[in-house]
């Protein structure tokens, strides 16, 4: 095999060894018993619905943290009731919010691959730790 053929099968063999590590994220189709089985690991009340998937329709978001591990972060936006205390109970108050919410997963992380953070995505604050968006 000449010079050429050799890098060529290099490459080849390296790119399938990171392809099921880096294309096993689940479709906005089909996240919706991951966003609720996460948020009620980690949130205390639950939300009542899920107003809209992709909020800005561009699809899945490629990202890189601060320690350059890659994660895909959905976008939701979800419809929460309010809640007081009564007595020794948390019960539904009148009214509701809408939250928007960033599901992240990171496929490394076989311990807790999915968690939740509250807010919007910031294109322009943040352009250096987009990669792309998929899906």
């Amino acid at each position: 095999m000449n010079r050429f053929g050799s890098s060529a099968l290099v490459l080849f063999i390296l790119f399938f060894l990171a392809l099921p590590v880096y294309s096993n994220y689940t479709s906005y189709g089909k996240i919706d018993p991951i966003l609720k089985k996460t948020w009620d690991e980690q949130i205390p009340l639950p939300y009542d619905s899920i107003k809209k998937k992709n909020i800005n329709n561009k699809g899945i978001l490629q990202y890189r943290l601060s320690n350059k591990r890659i994660v895909y972060i959905y976008t939701f936006l979800v419809y929460m009731s309010n809640y007081e205390p009564l007595e020794k109970q948390i019960v539904k108050a009148k009214g509701g919010r809408e939250m928007l919410v960033k599901l992240y997963f990171d496929p490394l992380n076989k311990e807790k691959p999915y968690w939740i953070q509250f807010g919007e995505l910031d294109e322009e604050l943040d352009r250096n730790n987009f990669i792309k968006y998929v899906n």
